[in-house]
């Protein structure tokens, strides 16, 4: 009995140790988004960490955040600052909206701010998978998102609640939290479309296939 609760396989430790890794990848990703331009090279590095390691259960989150994060953060960086334009933009027209026009066209305004923002939601996990020159990550996040549209609103939906839920329980430092499950909750949304751009990998015969395509 006793070597049943204490095993580190059990549901309680397995739990805890999922939770403790959501907690600390979501620390790592603030931390190192302070500087604002680095939002996009840490939320690719969030995304890569949460779909190898806690969803496909590979070793070594942390090393796999700081990796992915040194290695998107030229191309995150100069992504981020092309998105930060657009929110500057977008939210400018909300507010001639807001003074000019009635809320029928304020209210259509904010349901189709859902497209940027899938955009920008599939743009960083796309990072974390392919090598795409800035253009090109921009160019081929919005053709993804027009291409699996209901699945890339549902993603917007899915970080806009978060967003939202962060925001409304800052004080139950909920942004330990919801960071990093956010992520792995966007991995069931995107990792199907990623496969299905993702060419199988040649290998020997009998060896087991890399993590994004099993």
């Amino acid at each position: 009995m006793l070597r049943s609760i204490f095993n580190p396989d059990n549901l309680f430790f397995r739990f805890t140790d999922r939770v403790l890794d959501l907690m600390v990848l979501s620390l790592l990703w603030v931390v190192c988004s302070l500087p604002v331009v680095t939002v996009g090279a840490a939320s690719a590095a969030l995304y890569y960490s949460c779909a190898k390691c806690l969803r496909h259960k590979e070793g070594g989150a942390y090393r796999s955040f700081f990796a992915a994060f040194r290695q998107n953060l030229r191309t995150g960086s100069a992504a981020t600052a092309v998105f930060l334009l657009l929110a500057l933009l977008l939210t400018a027209g909300y507010a001639v909206l807001e003074r000019l026009a009635p809320d029928v066209f304020r209210v259509m305004y904010l349901v189709l701010l859902l497209l940027p923002i899938a955009v920008a939601c599939c743009a960083f996990p796309l990072l974390s998978r392919f090598a795409c020159t800035v253009g090109g990550l921009l160019a081929t996040s919005l053709r993804l998102t027009l291409r699996h549209l209901p699945r890339m609103l549902a993603l917007a939906a899915l970080y806009v609640a978060g967003a939202a839920l962060t925001l409304r329980l800052w004080y139950a430092a909920v942004v330990l939290l919801t960071p990093a499950l956010c992520a792995l909750l966007s991995t069931y949304l995107l990792e199907p479309v990623f496969r299905h751009y993702t060419p199988p990998e040649e290998r020997a015969a009998g060896e087991e296939p890399p993590w994004y395509l099993r």
